[in-house]
């Protein structure tokens, strides 16, 4: 005939075992946090940006009389990555959009510029640093470049639209999920009446969702 153990015993194994148990769970629950990216650049499938620019132009874009012009713009970008991707890869890293960005009258010659196209943006480590806070990337675009002047002459305005290749470095920096700053310094290669490298310094927000 089996014997029963005394209440006090039964009670200390219960007690034993919930302790045991609790251990295990926080044991488990500590990898999990050494691998989450609280703030991280999560997997999020599109991104909107609105930016400031400064540009500084060649004389042949812009007629030398105004060549730092300052403007303001939005970019636009998809990404492909998944939810269960801990480490990202090269493809889940590229996002692809486009951008549009304007710089209004400006100088004597009322300088103007419009620059728009497509663009693909590549982050350089499989995971951001710093806790998923800190993204840099490498981006290049293609796309139009157009100016306008106003000559002295009053013979009516000088425009011209061009090709434009522009490669740039940048970074994001995660505020809060789904939220934080970007900032590129770009160098548009204009191919107009004749080949001009540009460099071009953006700064915003971007959301992404």
């Amino acid at each position: 005939m089996a014997r029963r153990l005394p209440a006090r015993w039964a009670r200390d194994t219960r007690a034993h075992a919930a302790a045991l148990a609790a251990l295990c769970a926080v044991g488990a629950a500590a990898p999990a946090r050494a691998q989450d990216t609280p703030v991280g650049v999560r997997p999020y499938r599109f991104t909107v940006e609105g930016l400031v620019a400064q540009g500084y132009y060649d004389d042949a874009l812009v007629g030398g009389d105004q060549q730092s012009l300052g403007g303001y713009g939005v970019r636009v970008l998809f990404n492909r990555s998944t939810p269960a991707a801990a480490l990202r890869s090269l493809a889940e890293r590229a996002s692809v959009g486009a951008f549009f960005v304007v710089s209004g009258e400006q100088g004597a010659l009322d300088a103007k510029t419009a620059h728009y196209g497509v663009q693909a943006d590549v982050s350089l480590l499989p995971r951001a640093a710093f806790r998923g806070t800190l993204d840099p990337f490498v981006s290049l675009g293609v796309g139009a470049f157009r100016s306008s002047i106003s000559p002295r002459s009053g013979d009516g305005d000088i425009v011209n639209t061009d090709l434009a290749v522009t490669p740039a470095i940048g970074t994001r920096l995660s505020l809060i999920e789904g939220f934080g700053l970007r900032g590129d310094l770009r160098a548009p290669i204009v191919f107009g009446s004749r080949t001009s490298v540009n460099a071009v310094a953006e700064g915003g927000l971007f959301v992404s969702f």
